[in-house]
């Protein structure tokens, strides 16, 4: 998924900590490079030249999707880029704060997300609410698509990567949250007994997988029948947690 403008730069640059998402997978690209993130120069927006190079340049095969972001809809780089992905044979989706807009004329888009928020309090300063529904739309997009991809459990980030002392906290507290939910599963996890020092063990022989090291606490199985039962379950943790309760059930019952 590529996403054009700095607002989509912002969204996806936190995907890769929270859900150990592929950063190959999410691309952003701003309109004269990255230099503009700090400092606008406006008019390397006016070319749909760098727009349809700038896309071209990462290689893009038809199982892509271009989400072209223009507050006016009529952003020729936004516009360029559109065109070409649209011949590369991309699925495109146009994101504009206002109706009618060149984005739905030109017809480049599969999708066109409408979101008409008016007048600017400052005339013309789309960073207002144009850009705060801009942010609103993305978290929306990136964050249903990352639940659609198994990497949350119900409200926590199962595949967040313990790459610093918050996410490193964040993950031994899901570890204990979920495998202590999990009837019949080892009495340390339901106590929170295991350690700081053994949850990181685990972490760590899990290959700092948090959604592994879920499965391996909850059940007392070893890491490789539980990389095994989550390949089975196209890594769907709910679906392996269901077979870890069961197990437990014919364990205690039969």
């Amino acid at each position: 998924m590529q996403v054009w403008r700095r607002l989509g730069v912002l969204d996806l640059a936190d995907l890769p900590p929270s859900y150990n998402a592929n950063p190959m997978r999410y691309i952003a690209l701003a309109a004269g490079g990255d230099v503009t993130l700090r400092t606008a120069r406006p008019s390397v927006e006016d070319s749909r030249a760098a727009g349809a190079a700038d896309l071209g340049s990462l290689l893009p095969v038809p199982q892509d999707t271009l989400i072209g972001i223009t507050a006016s809809g009529r952003t020729p780089y936004v516009l360029g880029a559109l065109q070409s992905a649209r011949a590369h044979g991309l699925l495109t989706v146009g994101l504009v704060h206002t109706r009618a807009s060149t984005v739905v004329r030109e017809g480049q888009c599969d999708y066109v997300l409408e979101c008409p928020v008016g007048p600017e309090v400052i005339s013309g300063s789309t960073r207002l609410k144009s850009g705060t529904a801009t942010k609103m739309i993305l978290n929306m997009i990136s964050t249903a698509l990352q639940i659609k991809l198994g990497n949350t459990y119900g409200n926590r980030m199962i595949d967040v990567h313990p790459s610093n002392v918050k996410f490193a906290s964040r993950a031994r507290g899901i570890i204990r949250d979920l495998a202590g939910q999990v009837a019949g599963s080892r009495a340390e996890a339901y106590s929170g007994g295991l350690t700081h020092d053994e949850l990181d063990g685990v972490i760590a022989r899990c290959g700092g997988s948090v959604k592994l090291a879920v499965v391996v606490v909850a059940s007392g199985w070893g890491v490789p029948l539980c990389v095994d039962a989550l390949e089975r379950r196209g890594g769907s943790l709910r679906e392996v947690l269901e077979d870890v309760r069961y197990e437990t059930v014919v364990r205690v019952f039969v």
